[in-house]
């Protein structure tokens, strides 16, 4: 028994250590602080196309690079049908809707200092905001 619960604690720290190292972005403001605060890392990234020096910036969760855009995943919360990403995106074309989570341009409304899509009869929502060049502070919601 006292090996199981040793276990269980050495578990329970490992859990703790990991999530505590690994920053999960939720709040618009950090996430906007994030770009600001390393634009020209962004800027050289987009220039080049490697995101490798981007990846390491701390509150960055992953990098997917597609044709269209390149996502920068900052944090998540959910399961299932309750889940809701926060990030930023590069489109080269400066396409406000190019990633994949994006609603439909033509339904986006002004909201704020960026756009809004709400799902008409669901909860599918998406948010979008310029940062410059090229780059978008997005929250998705589905």
């Amino acid at each position: 028994m006292k090996k199981l619960i040793s276990l269980l604690g050495v578990l329970v720290c490992f859990v703790f250590i990991f999530t505590a190292c690994s920053k999960n972005l939720t709040e618009k403001s950090d996430i906007i602080s994030l770009y600001q605060n390393n634009e020209e890392t962004f800027l050289q990234a987009a220039n080049s196309g490697d995101y490798s020096t981007v990846e390491n910036i701390r509150g960055v969760q992953s990098v997917y690079i597609s044709e269209k855009y390149v996502d920068i995943s900052c944090g998540g919360a959910g399961f299932g049908p309750s889940t809701h990403y926060y990030g930023i995106f590069y489109s080269a074309d400066g396409d406000m809707c190019a990633i994949d989570v994006a609603g439909p341009e033509d339904e986006l409304v002004e909201s704020g200092d960026g756009y809004l899509y709400q799902e008409s009869g669901g909860d599918n929502r998406y948010y979008v905001e310029a940062l410059g060049n090229n780059f978008y502070y997005y929250e998705a919601d589905f």
